[in-house]
């Protein structure tokens, strides 16, 4: 083909795209109301860079994020139709959809959660398989979650478990305490305070679920699948701007929303993150920022039967879809 048709054919292609961006910001944006599982940080950086860069404007959207709480329970409002979407991780839909409800989880943005366990800098402590027999402080929610894992595959039991203390009391009064934390921000916040500490990301020891996760209604997601896939690419290229950009404009969002959040917690988790390959690592070098595959999906759900978190009767392919991340519609690392 000669160098003249392809110019014809991309200076056509071009005008054609620049009617379609010029018709979607004639008309009326298009609502997504964002519900986050916890308040704003960096760990949503991607969804804040998207608002405040206004990739979501450029998409056609108005996406409202509404920050969580632990008083919040995001299933039941998803379900009355309060969010349009919200996020979660792949153990939360299916145990939502074990008991009746049609959720469905349309992309993930963290290839592996930044959920660790932390111990003391004890030298006889080399693994996360050391571990059993210490007291561990963990929350209700870990206990039907992750546990059941650590009991199946090293042999934890639950008299170690200890209540979460929501600080560093337990922890740092007990030199064989261990306790759940994130990579995102403990370490480096026992860090200043000058603790060191040995962490194990439990996604790299044997419970591994998607983090992150847009999780829609599937009525939702057959409906209004046009603004959902245009709300998951803008996504994705957010979380490129947040850590290969000028991240200043979500930083600002997020420290406005979160009032006893720090410009350092805010960089240690950024660069944990990045460090760690949780959003660009795995399946995204290849698929795309918020990828997923049939493959990680199964082996999550072989996990969670192995652990006695899910019958294995559970039809796990109805709580994702991947018609949303096409590698076309996501950004590359």
């Amino acid at each position: 083909m000669s160098g003249s048709m392809i110019g014809i054919r991309g200076f056509i292609m071009l005008a054609a795209m620049a009617v379609f961006v010029a018709s979607s910001s004639a008309g009326a944006a298009d609502r997504i109301r964002l519900g986050l599982s916890w308040l704003p940080q960096a760990e949503y950086g991607g969804f804040y860079q998207a608002k405040a860069d206004g990739i979501y404007e450029r998409y056609g959207l108005d996406v409202e994020i509404d920050p969580g709480s632990p008083q919040k329970n995001l299933g039941q409002l998803l379900a009355a139709g309060a969010y349009d979407v919200v996020l979660g991780n792949s153990s939360i839909v299916f145990n939502a959809n074990a008991v009746g409800l049609e959720f469905v989880t349309a992309a993930a943005f963290f290839q592996k959660e930044p959920t660790i366990l932390f111990a003391h800098d004890d030298p006889e402590i080399e693994t996360i398989a050391d571990l059993k027999g210490h007291p561990a402080a963990i929350t209700n929610l870990s206990v039907m979650s992750f546990w059941p894992t650590l009991k199946k595959k090293y042999g934890f039991t639950d008299d170690q478990i200890r209540p979460y203390p929501y600080s560093y009391a337990f922890f740092l009064s007990n030199e064989k305490a261990i306790q759940q934390g994130f990579l995102t921000n403990d370490v480096g916040q026992l860090k200043r305070e000058g603790i060191e500490v040995k962490t194990f990301l439990l996604a790299d020891n044997g419970y591994n679920p998607y983090g992150n996760t847009v999780i829609a209604t599937h009525k939702f997601a057959e409906e209004n699948a046009d603004v959902l896939q245009r709300f998951i690419t803008a996504t994705s290229e957010g979380w490129k701007e947040f850590f290969h950009g000028d991240s200043s404009g979500a930083e600002a969002l997020i420290l406005a929303g979160n009032q006893d959040y720090t410009p350092e917690t805010f960089e240690d988790a950024k660069q944990a993150i990045l460090e760690s390959g949780i959003v660009e690592g795995g399946d995204a070098e290849t698929g795309g920022i918020g990828t997923m595959t049939n493959a990680r999906w199964k082996e999550f759900f072989q996990t969670e039967v192995e652990a006695g978190n899910i019958p294995d009767s559970f039809d796990y392919k109805s709580a994702y879809t991947l018609d949303f991340v096409h590698p076309d519609k996501l950004t590359k690392p």
